[in-house]
């Protein structure tokens, strides 16, 4: 929808659908009107980031926020379009909507429209001799964001999002890709971004860190990169973006082996917390 009123109604109807089945309206009356906060938690809900569950075909994790995350349960609900969008709710009853593309099933998860960004072997370990002795146990997270009241697109370039981990006693040591699985990108005139490119990271135990050479591209490009530590250590884990052409909307998901990092927190980094205006982590 390319109109800014055609999208304030959209969205205010899957909002009202969303604080309906939240149960606000506890009364049984009329449903009220959209108040100016409620509204703005609709156009502007914050960046969620979620732990996906795909033995349950959801997603349930933490909320994203400059004090720490909070428990959050993500549903789904379709707008009479036919648009789906993920409905956070914490354990305050407060609720956000955002943007929503089910995530893949499988390891090897796949980028819409860039099928060449599959990662056949998304959390293979390479062991310091060489071999692949790990038996990954493959987490992944999903990061959802939007913003419409700029009325346009961000288009800023540098540092994206970061991720802390710990390392987990007793972790082998040996490379541990950060793989990036599954990136729908969307701008302000709602068209999906084509053609991203990705460079997965690493994170190193006791061994100096893997590094995958960025693909030369004038596409749109989001690297991550690579860490060393020992067991105990926390480490952060940077994506950035290059030759961002703006968006104002994501979907953004990567894998990790939780066998042997274990997930800490997370958040907007510098320069994408500069474009939107929100809270940077660390």
């Amino acid at each position: 929808m390319k109109s800014y009123r055609k999208k304030v109604l959209a969205l205010a109807l899957v909002g009202a659908m969303t604080f309906a089945f939240a149960g606000c309206n506890k009364s049984g009356g009329k449903t009220e009107s959209l108040t100016e906060s409620e509204l703005s938690a609709i156009l502007q809900p914050g960046l969620q980031i979620t732990l996906i569950d795909d033995s349950k075909g959801s997603s349930t994790g933490t909320t994203a926020a400059p004090s720490g995350n909070t428990d959050t349960t993500v549903t789904t609900v379709t707008d009479a379009n036919g648009n789906v969008f993920a409905v956070t709710t914490d354990a305050n009853g407060n609720v956000a909507t955002v943007p929503y593309v089910p995530p893949a099933t499988t390891a090897a998860q796949t980028n819409p429209g860039n099928p060449a960004q599959s990662d056949p072997n998304p959390a293979v370990t390479t062991t310091q001799s060489g071999s692949s002795t790990n038996t990954p146990k493959l987490e992944t997270r999903q990061a959802l964001w939007m913003d419409l009241t700029k009325q346009g697109d961000f288009t800023f370039n540098g540092q994206f999002l970061t991720f802390r981990f710990k390392i987990k006693e007793g972790a082998q040591a040996g490379n541990y890709p950060i793989s990036i699985t599954h990136t729908d990108f969307c701008t302000y005139d709602a068209v999906t971004i084509k053609d991203i490119k990705t460079a997965k990271g690493y994170v190193g135990v006791n061994a100096g860190a893997q590094k995958d050479q960025a693909p030369d591209t004038s596409s749109f490009l989001i690297t991550c990169n690579s860490v060393e530590g020992k067991p105990g250590d926390t480490v952060d884990v940077t994506f950035s973006i290059s030759n961002n052409s703006g968006f104002a909307a994501f979907d953004f998901q990567f894998q990790y082996d939780a066998s042997v990092l274990e997930y800490v927190d997370g958040g907007a980094a510098k320069e994408f917390a500069t474009s939107a205006n929100i809270g940077m982590y660390p």
